[in-house]
């Protein structure tokens, strides 16, 4: 009898123990708040909560600091999804820090998620009511991952086509033996240019020498050009010193030639108007006929002759027919003297 009271007493010690830890787990396991914590409510506004639920979790910094304790909807004006928040009398919030939605994981539990901007801003008092940031939603985002997938397939095959008609016509074996061809010509071309390399090498290495007196020659006819004309600068220098020194007699020299070329000038003039001996020379028909008349006379008759040996028969005949009369020649042995200024000529005796 008292042995079986001791399995009694060890069995119902076992399921207490059980009953504790089950109570234990489920109250660890389903979230629930202790008793013993005293909250304060907020009210943060979001336009799309994201599939979160009351009583997920409201962590700050990391740390669980309250959670979701309703969810309601305001249809007034645009679609706004009030979420209350109970908040631990110990924890402060500041009115700046900014309220998201977030997930943990790909596929874990969403909270709130409250993220602190400063630390100067004042604390949030109980009741108030704040504005949430949207969150990203994970599901919109794997959906549009599926989408750039399913594009990037397309592409992939698109890229798949290329490559195949790439591999169809440009790496066909006519193709090859072409780019075989090309790569020859290529590697013939590039010992040609390594040959043509060494002899332009040789090249330059024989006419060094001839290029080195070549720029020696023309290094020393530069300086020979610079001292040219550092002596046609010294020459200038001496022909502007010059000619300051001889401004004056150059000025007065000017002057005179130019008082030389007004009297040339004058004196042309007045021989074109016929004044004086020359001009008179120049213009008048009259005296230049009795000069011809007197050149002819002189070559016909001689400086010297008599008035006695001219012809009467020709003197006659000049008077009768109002002709001019010409001296006759003299005689020879004979002497006379011609008397000029008139159209007859007598003798002197």
């Amino acid at each position: 009898m008292a042995q079986r009271r001791s399995v009694e007493i060890k069995v119902g010690i076992f399921v207490a123990v059980c009953l504790v830890l089950m109570a234990w787990l489920i109250w660890k396991f389903g979230k629930y708040e202790p008793l013993s914590h005293n909250t304060y409510e907020i009210t943060v506004v979001f336009s799309n909560v994201g599939g979160i639920v009351k009583d997920a979790a409201v962590l700050y910094g990391g740390i669980k600091v309250g959670s979701v304790r309703e969810i309601t909807l305001d249809q007034q004006g645009l679609l706004k999804v009030h979420v209350k928040l109970a908040i631990f009398n110990g924890v402060k919030i500041r009115s700046d820090a900014k309220f998201v939605i977030n997930q943990s994981g790909l596929l874990g539990d969403r909270y709130v998620d409250v993220i602190p901007q400063s630390g100067t801003a004042p604390f949030l008092e109980p009741g108030a009511l704040v504005q949430g940031s949207s969150s990203v939603d994970l599901t919109e985002a794997i959906r549009g991952v599926v989408g750039v997938l399913h594009q990037a397939a397309g592409t992939i095959e698109r890229v798949d086509k290329a490559i195949q008609r790439i591999d169809e016509t440009v790496l066909s074996r006519e193709s090859l033996e072409h780019l075989e061809a090309a790569l020859a010509n290529i590697d013939a071309t590039s010992s040609n240019a390594v040959g043509l390399t060494s002899s332009l090498r040789s090249v330059v290495e024989d006419s060094r020498g001839k290029v080195d007196n070549a720029l020696t020659k023309f290094s020393a006819a530069a300086d020979n050009f610079d001292r040219t004309t550092k002596d046609a600068d010294t020459v200038v220098k001496n022909v502007n010193h010059l000619v300051t020194d001889n401004q004056e007699d150059i000025r007065t020299a000017v002057k005179n030639l130019a008082e030389s070329t007004a009297r040339l000038q004058d004196i042309l003039a007045r021989l074109e108007k016929g004044e004086g001996t020359a001009g008179k020379l120049l213009v008048d028909p009259t005296l230049h006929d009795e000069i011809v008349h007197l050149v002819q006379n002189w070559r016909k008759y001689g400086l010297l002759y008599k008035e006695g040996n001219r012809p009467p028969s020709t003197e006659s005949q000049e008077r009768r027919h109002g002709s001019r009369w010409q001296p006759a020649r003299p005689a020879q042995g004979q002497s006379g003297t011609i008397l000029f200024g008139t159209d007859e000529t007598k003798s002197a005796k």
